[in-house]
């Protein structure tokens, strides 16, 4: 709201999985998602002047990142 948006009171909807690995390729999408809706959340705060945001948002992706990183390793070492 400090910037000028509506905050959203509803939580994403979660993709139903037949499967484990389905499952996983939800994560996924999932994790790739969130890091580029923080990548442009940064932007915007970077637009705005508001340099801390910005940073914490870039830690957020960075963090994502490596969650996508790692789900994605877990997927190309299927089956477990």
């Amino acid at each position: 709201m400090a910037l000028g948006g509506e905050p959203t009171h509803e939580a994403s909807s979660v993709a139903e999985a037949g499967t484990n690995k389905e499952m996983v390729e939800a994560v996924l999408a999932a994790e790739r998602d969130a890091t580029e809706r923080y990548t442009q959340r940064a932007r915007e705060a970077e637009a705005y002047g508001d340099k801390g945001l910005v940073v914490q948002l870039e830690d957020m992706v960075r963090d994502e990142s490596h969650h996508a990183e790692e789900t994605e390793r877990i997927l190309r070492d299927w089956p477990l």
